[in-house]
């Protein structure tokens, strides 16, 4: 990890929580670009055509606004999005500018599989099978050598995986490469390589696959993104005569997959300065091809020895992770890039050295759950924070203290945490831009000693972003309703003992009531209910005290 972590953007390091990984990078990140710059951040909910709330975000610089979903901004117009989110509407654009794209056929639902079939020999093998509005790689079928494995193919993503409409194209050889362009500037290109293991000589390749998805977890756009043991991760693997069980010689890289997506287990490696100046200029043609397509990701195939490329796909709210957490190779600030570009005038505020992030995990899951539609961030700091890192050793004997901890915090305008170690220790992290009050916050652990017993403390540097606001590891918040939860199952305890009685007294009510006395004397009581509703008593008026 340490190879790959050096090339990284040193203002993002330890600034990405983790819930803004995986698919929400994008969005975090351009967020925090325009929050860091003064901009007004605004998070807010919508639904989508499938009934789904989904979290969008805005940004505004006194009248001036604009808006965000994923990293597609709202200079990209609805018939942008509408022309790249149809794969054979896409080649239709960018053949008629001149773009090279494969030679290939839509079909729509109702084509049958001898039709496809029948093209497919006309087109000749190898082949590649998509769904013309797929995304992630879901549903791509690659280098299709035969009749059968087309057969095969059809059927996993039409009936399987539901996508009726599918494009049969040319299979193009060649490095599968994710480009940035934004107006008519190149700005990061990333190859994708499949999903792999390197051998060692002594591990399994299913042993390697766990270890490689345990170091993926340490890549925020790769964090739950591990590489599946999927249908095709098996065919991939009988096609090369391995199985899981086999063992790499050392050094021997295995490819897993045939298509690259990091979706899929795909390592993205950074290629920006191998780009030819011909390949550039056809990234850069591609995305001017469409109208109203301000900047977009497009993949192209690239066969490097003979400097040629093809455009498979533009896509108008690219994941851009891996630009900015390749494998391997340089970062590229692609949020620096979107800002500048929706606000030029904000090109002076330079960010690289901001040590702050606002908390986005409470924003998500406010916004999920519903309890608003819409929250507007608190202005990033107007000064760099000063941070200190202390270690608390010792007993402490109110579970409260935490909270009294974070309230003296607060109350001193100090951000920071309270997580545990283990062995009766605690790590307190205090930020704040007041760098007096940080020094003097060492005095908060002097009072209300009766709270604790025999506390140690150290103090330690801390040089790594901080989150803007106070959290409480929740094992210590856990730990600080002790007394609640005491008594709590002293209440349940006393509940079971109600329902045991009860549970007895029925017993013995069903006993009475089956036995030969209470049946003789049924009609005797029908009597009496009989002569209860014929002359009512007012129970109250004979015994106005009970």
């Amino acid at each position: 990890m340490k190879n790959y972590y050096a090339n990284w953007l040193p203002h993002l390091k330890n600034a990405i929580p983790i819930e803004s990984c995986k698919n929400k990078v994008s969005m975090y990140t351009i967020a925090l670009e325009g929050w860091r710059r003064g901009l007004t951040l605004t998070f807010y909910t919508e639904l989508d055509q499938n009934r789904t709330r989904q979290i969008r975000y805005s940004f505004a610089n006194g009248e001036k606004e604009h808006h965000f979903e994923g990293s597609k901004g709202d200079k990209i117009t609805d018939e942008a999005f509408h022309i790249c989110d149809d794969k054979a509407l896409t080649y239709e654009w960018l053949s008629k500018a001149g773009v090279p794209v494969p030679m290939g056929q839509k079909f729509t639902d109702e084509a049958q599989e001898d039709e496809i079939i029948q093209y497919a020999k006309t087109a000749g093998f190898p082949l590649v099978l998509k769904p013309t509005n797929g995304s992630g790689g879901k549903g791509v079928i690659v280098n299709i050598q035969s009749i059968k494995a087309l057969k095969e193919a059809l059927f996993y993503v039409r009936e399987e995986l539901k996508f009726k409409e599918i494009i049969i194209e040319q299979f193009i050889t060649g490095d599968e490469v994710r480009i940035f362009v934004l107006g008519d500037q190149l700005f990061s290109a990333v190859n994708r390589i499949p999903a792999n293991v390197v051998g060692d000589g002594q591990r399994s390749i299913r042993t390697l696959i766990d270890m490689k998805n345990e170091e993926r977890k340490n890549v925020p756009h790769l964090y739950d993104r591990p590489i599946k043991l999927d249908r095709q991760l098996y065919t991939t693997l009988r096609e090369s005569g391995l199985t899981l069980d086999t063992i790499p010689k050392y050094g021997r890289r295995i490819f897993l997959k045939k298509t690259s997506n990091v979706s899929s287990g795909g390592d993205p490696i950074d290629v920006t300065d191998q780009l030819t100046p011909e390949l550039r200029e056809m990234a850069v043609q591609a995305c001017q091809a469409v109208p109203g397509l301000a900047h977009c990701g497009l993949d192209m195939m690239v066969d490097w020895e003979n400097n040629k490329g093809f455009v498979i796909e533009l896509n108008t709210r690219p994941g851009i992770g891996s630009f900015l957490f390749p494998m391997e190779g340089k970062a590229e600030d692609i949020p620096k890039a979107i800002i500048d570009d929706y606000f030029p005038e904000t090109k002076e505020i330079h960010t690289m050295h901001s040590n702050v992030y606002f908390d986005f995990k409470t924003i998500n899951e406010t916004l999920n759950n519903g309890a608003v539609e819409e929250i507007e961030v608190a202005p990033v700091p107007t000064d760099n924070v000063y941070a200190k890192k202390f270690i608390l050793s010792g007993v402490i004997q109110d579970r409260n203290y935490y909270q009294w901890l974070r309230k003296q915090a607060l109350q001193r305008d100090l951000s920071g945490y309270i997580k545990a170690l283990g062995n009766r220790d605690m790590e307190i992290l205090i930020a704040g831009a007041n760098k007096h009050e940080v020094d003097n916050y060492k005095q908060v652990f002097n009072y209300r000693k009766d709270r604790h017993e025999d506390l140690k403390l150290r103090e330690e540097p801390w040089e790594a972003p901080v989150k803007i606001g106070f959290d409480i590891d929740g094992q210590l918040e856990t730990a600080g309703l002790n007394q609640l939860e005491s008594q709590w199952q002293s209440l349940q305890e006393e509940m079971q003992a109600i329902q045991k009685e009860k549970s007895r007294l029925e017993r013995q009510n069903n006993k009475i009531e089956q036995s030969s006395s209470w049946r003789i004397t049924v009609p005797l009581r029908k009597a009496g209910d009989l002569i209860k509703k014929v002359i009512p008593l007012n129970i109250t008026k004979i015994f106005p005290n009970k």
